[in-house]
């Protein structure tokens, strides 16, 4: 019997290639192979060979077989069941990322309770009826609160007005007043002429008493009517400023009212609601700040991305009650184990961001393993249940021609490369990736 040739280790690297491929197309696709992907995924990282994987290639031959012979529709329920599945997904994470205003807090927790106990397609479309109802009633809130400042802004043109011409009735009653005096002047030295002129010609002192007595009862006379249509005048003006004291101090309390209401608008756009630390757009104001002041002085600057390790597994194991307690800690302990000069926030999800001025890259490590190290052993637990807590950090300093955009995307790449060496780790950005040392 002539002998079978020796097998080709091209082929061989090749059919090892096409398992892999497999194994990650396959991934997620039916509940029935997850058993033997998982099992050949082990077996891959361990060094397994093609021959030691042929039971489980002949196991998955078999659940495809099965699976192929089930009804096309209970397949396509259970590819609609897998579509659900991902839309709630990601519309939970779009609701845990998400700032609404405080009114819509517990409309937006019902919501994602609603999303984690989904059941079925009657549930589903509520769930969905649900959160377009959210969204239309935040649309609505902001439309009133724009409406609300409108109204505002024309009630204060309104206001503004009404002074501007109470400013110019208080104007023209000064400058009467002013013509005013400036006849009377005019008249008592018409007066006082013409006392001096009959003075030279009266050859009796009778007829110059009398002349006198006359032009000094005529005098007296208009003085008497200034001084009263002054007066009238003046109380005039008087009123005309109480009346717009009452309204500067009337436009003063609303401003300073719409102010208030502005700024505490303003602080709560700028505050993640679960954790009470700022928001994404907070830190993006906060590293432009900090970029500036680097471009100037050259400071040594560095970013920390913190990403909590595993944090889908505990919201799946647990409930998302538990992963906002998890987001809660690790935000408290983040911002009590660093420095009042540092900067920390919450980036989104179970993502945190911290700047870090006048420190480099290696200072930077030092300290976020004094806070990986904290959290590991923070002893965090769930209604008596202990949960594993870990977190992960890449770190970038700026250098050279740096924008925020770049450092972001290098601290980024140094967090993947602390997950992808095993979770539980910090690690700083360089030419080499640096890790500490376990």
């Amino acid at each position: 019997m002539s002998s079978l040739p020796p097998p080709n280790p091209d082929h061989e690297k090749l059919l090892y290639k096409l398992v892999i491929q497999f194994l990650i197309f396959s991934q997620g696709s039916h509940k029935l192979l997850e058993p033997h992907l998982l099992q050949i995924g082990k077996r891959l990282k361990s060094g397994a060979g093609l021959n030691e994987l042929t039971p489980e290639l002949q196991a998955i031959s078999k659940t495809l077989l099965h699976i192929s012979k089930q009804p096309e529709d209970n397949k396509k329920d259970k590819g609609a069941d897998r579509q659900n599945g991902y839309l709630l997904q990601r519309l939970d994470e779009l609701l845990a990322n998400s700032d609404v205003p405080l009114r819509f807090q517990q409309q937006k927790a019902m919501l994602r309770q609603r999303v984690k106990t989904n059941a079925d397609d009657q549930t589903f479309n509520k769930v969905i009826d649900s959160a377009v109802a959210l969204l239309v009633d935040i649309k609505d809130y902001a439309v009133s609160e724009q409406k609300d400042v409108g109204g505002f802004l024309n009630q204060l043109s309104t206001q503004l007005g009404e002074l501007e011409q109470q400013v110019e009735m208080v104007g023209q009653t000064n400058r009467i007043s002013f013509d005013h005096r400036q006849n009377l002047d005019s008249e008592i030295n018409q007066h006082l002429g013409d006392i001096k002129d009959d003075a030279h010609q009266a050859e009796e002192l009778t007829t110059l008493k009398t002349i006198t007595g006359d032009h000094l009862d005529r005098l007296m006379m208009q003085l008497m009517e200034h001084k009263q249509l002054e007066g009238e005048r003046q109380l005039q003006a008087q009123q005309q400023i109480a009346l717009m004291t009452e309204k500067l101090q009337a436009l003063e309390t609303e401003t300073e009212a719409l102010r208030t209401k502005l700024k505490i608008e303003h602080d709560r756009a700028l505050c993640d609601t679960l954790t009470g630390l700022p928001n994404r757009l907070a830190y993006k104001d906060r590293m432009e700040m900090e970029a500036n002041r680097w471009k100037r002085y050259r400071a040594p600057l560095s970013l920390v991305v913190w990403d909590i390790d595993y944090f889908k597994r505990i919201n799946d194991n647990y409930g998302h009650k538990a992963g906002d307690k998890t987001l809660n800690l690790v935000g408290q302990l983040l911002l009590n184990n660093c420095r009042t000069t540092d900067f920390v926030a919450r980036y989104g999800g179970e993502e945190f961001v911290m700047l870090m001025p006048n420190t480099q890259g290696h200072q930077a490590l030092e300290m976020a393993e004094k806070v990986r190290t904290l959290i590991e052993h923070c002893g965090f637990n769930y209604n008596g249940d202990k949960i594993d807590l870990t977190i992960s950090c890449g770190i970038s300093e700026f250098t050279s021609d740096d924008i925020a955009d770049d450092v972001f995307v290098r601290a980024d790449q140094a967090l993947y490369q602390a997950k992808q060496a095993g979770r539980n780790r910090c690690a700083v950005y360089q030419n080499e990736m640096t890790l500490p040392n376990d």
